[in-house]
């Protein structure tokens, strides 16, 4: 099992391995009193912007019409009078050459992301623009960079420095800034470069260190194990889904469900022919907000997903907390072994969680031919199963389910009160093995192989058969579900399905075909 993996929104449906290579935009520009609003500093300007006019006419030379068009969109900005005239005020102020670029585009930007949601994702592109005339201006030279095959990771990366990547070894790109419909995604899928945005704790990453980019699934594997390496090393030879192959007609013994993490990775899952979604991670709606998205923008984004899955199941987990992922809007848990994590850390926050089962029953009514299915992350009772049930069924949710993913809600009396209460179960092979076998989280991670002791495979039978017995489906959601040996047993124990990141299904497909 890798050592972390980052969640973000992916672009595209590729895969990518190699090794990261850092780079941040983020500059400090200190006052300089040299030229305050000289006929010099403005000069200087004046060449810095023909400069980078210029680059964007060379890169516009090598790219395709869409790309094109956004470079085109660049140069004008870079030509706009009244971008100058703010250049001019803040030079007769007194500030610095570079200040005065600075405050001039920052202005601009500002006025752009203040015109809504498609401007706003517009107006890093008019920042990362001036920051490169600030380049022009200081003298700065271009980065140099790896010769070999790299990932790059970045806060944020403007248009123009994405086409000058084209000539470059990049094989992978890691944003924690930025949106699937920005600029700077757009180049990415038109390169075809694997791609995730929107990633919280690339700050965890260290240049050099292996990683996995995981487009269709917006996941990023750090130091990921040999058995990860092999699985996407397979999907890394071809970035491309096999558009032939379908699923549906390999007469499987079970569902292939997809990961998600976002409604932008979509059209992977239907390219690399998944039957469904098994597990939609919610967290990207919340991770690295200063306050809760509200109920208009949760139910745009359940929305886009559920239209794209007419008669087909998709299980939503409502929002899994974390102690490595703290939001400043919510309360924390100080209570027992499980302090906040999974449901128990949501009955901290009723608000946020009903907002959200009511986004999802929502938009469940707009397309009502989706199978919308919910589940709790990491019930620790029965109790709180029987609850989350019972408040999201008040809500119109009519099929409900919770994840097993600590070893308490396997014992038999508590496990037999669960599957009673609930229409499905979801197991998350990654936390129960963690707690099974005792393994501190925050040490080196356990390998996949690890699901099939005899201790963790025991709980994930004793489940299934449960669940057989009642009738009820029964998923395998973590990581293991991929893995082909511990799938075999998964499936030998009743369950009904397997969900996996949509890149490794065609492999898993032919693999259990029967």
């Amino acid at each position: 099992m890798s050592e972390r993996v980052l969640v973000g929104a992916g672009v595209g449906t590729g895969v990518s391995i190699a090794p990261a290579f850092i780079y941040r935009s983020e500059r400090y520009v200190p006052w300089d009193s040299e030229a305050k609003g000289s006929t010099r500093g403005l000069l200087a300007i004046r060449a810095a912007l023909a400069d980078v006019a210029k680059e964007i006419e060379e890169a516009r030379a090598e790219t395709d019409d869409e790309s094109a068009d956004i470079l085109d969109a660049l140069k004008l900005v870079l030509e706009d009078q009244s971008l100058m005239e703010s250049i001019k005020v803040r030079l007769a102020d007194g500030a610095n050459s570079q200040r005065a670029v600075m405050g001039a585009f920052k202005l601009a930007a500002e006025a752009l992301a203040q015109l809504g949601e498609y401007f706003a994702e517009r107006s890093n592109d008019i920042t990362e623009l001036g920051e490169r005339v600030i380049d022009k201006l200081t003298g700065k030279e271009d980065l140099i960079w790896p010769t070999d095959p790299f990932v790059l990771v970045t806060d944020n990366l403007g248009p123009l420095e994405m086409v000058k990547l084209h000539k470059s070894s990049i094989v992978g790109l890691v944003s924690s800034l930025g949106s699937p419909t920005s600029h700077t995604s757009i180049l990415a899928r038109g390169m075809n470069l694997p791609t995730v945005v929107s990633v919280s704790g690339t700050e965890f990453i260290q240049s050099g260190e292996q990683l996995i980019v995981d487009s269709s699934s917006g996941q990023v594997l750090v130091r990921p194990d040999q058995l990860e390496l092999d699985q996407y090393s397979k999907a890394a030879q071809d970035s491309k889904p096999e558009l032939g192959l379908s699923i549906e007609e390999l007469n499987l013994p079970v569902k292939l469900y997809a990961n998600l993490g976002s409604s932008s990775e979509v059209d992977a899952a239907l390219a690399f022919g998944a039957q469904g979604v098994g597990l939609f991670r919610t967290e990207l709606l919340f991770l690295g907000e200063k306050t809760a998205p509200s109920l208009d923008t949760q139910v745009l984004e359940y929305s886009r997903l559920l239209e794209q899955f007419p008669d087909q199941v998709v299980i939503v987990r409502v929002l899994d907390l974390d102690t490595d992922k703290p939001l400043p809007f919510l309360k924390l848990t100080e209570k027992g072994k499980y302090a906040n994590r999974g449901f128990q850390a949501l009955l901290s926050n009723p608000e946020a969680l009903i907002t959200q089962l009511t986004a999802l029953s929502l938009a469940s009514k707009k397309y009502p031919s989706a199978k919308l299915w919910v589940m709790a992350p990491m019930v620790s009772t029965a109790e709180q199963a029987v609850e989350f049930v019972s408040m999201a069924n008040q809500l119109g949710l009519e099929t409900v389910g919770v994840m097993i993913e600590v070893p308490e809600v396997c014992e038999p009396d508590v496990l037999e009160r669960i599957v009673e209460a609930v229409d499905f179960l979801s197991i998350g092979t990654n936390d129960l093995t963690q707690y099974t076998l005792n393994h501190d989280r925050m040490d080196s991670p356990l390998p996949v192989s690890e699901v099939r002791s005899p201790e963790v495979l025991k709980l994930i039978e004793r489940v299934s058969r449960a669940c057989v017995k009642a009738g009820k489906p029964i998923g395998i959601c973590g990581e293991a579900a991929s893995d082909l040996v511990s799938a075999k047993l998964f499936i030998e124990y009743g369950v009904t399905s397997l969900s996996a990141s949509p890149a490794l299904l065609p492999s898993l497909a032919r693999a259990l075909r029967l």
